[in-house]
């Protein structure tokens, strides 16, 4: 078990040898029940990196830890937590799932249609026409029809992409030169989102315009994006 050296009051010149007593671990293999209670908890993920390391220092029995004495432990832990934490639990839930499944598939075992039969004439009963707004005006209709085109929206997702880039660029004491050149990026990308939101507005109007979720979020990202570059120019023309 080993000893060690205790000094009463600090004293160092009157050394006392006692015994070294090592105290179990609250989770061990010692038994089956706590090897259970072990193999539970690492499958929570809950604390098991410990567990692992202590059974790595595990030693021989009535004997002290050692560090790393036992590395091949690893491979243990590593191997349950993929079949049992992973595999097995997956496998359960699946098989609950299934079970909801069939059980509900029961009230329908009288019925002459199939489960694709009753989700058509579930989907034809629940179904909801989708309002969409369509400009009468001639000039309107041409703008609506520009900003509702496949290529106008890959042209502003590619620049929404673009614009995450750059933004993404910034990195700490950057040159000035640099930094300029970004913000110049972030004053074009700005432009052409406001652009973006002008003819949109002019299309669909301002009811059906801020009647999409989407829309909203767009304008208050463009709003922010001016505000953004109107305290940067503020900022430096008082430092000027």
């Amino acid at each position: 078990m080993g000893t060690y050296l205790v000094f009463d009051d600090g004293d160092i010149d009157q050394p006392k040898v006692e015994a070294r007593e090592w105290e179990r671990n609250r989770f061990h293999f010692d038994d089956v029940a706590k090897a259970m209670l072990t193999l539970f908890t690492v499958s929570t993920f809950e604390g098991w990196p410990g567990l692992l390391y202590v059974s790595i220092d595990s030693n021989t029995e009535n004997r002290g830890p050692v560090h790393n004495y036992r590395p091949i432990v690893a491979a243990y832990y590593i191997i349950y937590i993929i079949i049992i934490a992973f595999f097995m639990v997956n496998i359960f839930v699946g098989f609950v799932i299934v079970t909801f499944q069939n059980e509900g598939e029961q009230e329908y075992k009288n019925c002459e249609l199939d489960k694709n039969q009753r989700n058509c004439i579930e989907f034809a009963l629940k179904a909801k026409p989708v309002r969409r707004y369509i400009p009468k005006h001639r000039i309107q209709y041409k703008v609506w029809w520009f900003v509702t085109s496949q290529p106008f929206e890959y042209t502003i997702f590619v620049l929404i992409m673009l614009n995450t880039i750059t933004l993404a660029m910034k990195f700490h004491n950057q040159p000035d030169y640099y930094n300029k050149f970004l913000d110049n990026l972030n004053v074009i990308f700005t432009t052409v989102f406001a652009m973006e939101f002008v003819f949109k507005l002019a299309a669909f109007r301002f009811k059906n315009y801020f009647g999409d979720a989407w829309n909203v979020f767009d304008f208050i990202i463009v709003l922010g994006s001016i505000i953004d570059i109107i305290y940067a120019e503020v900022n430096m023309a008082e430092l000027k």
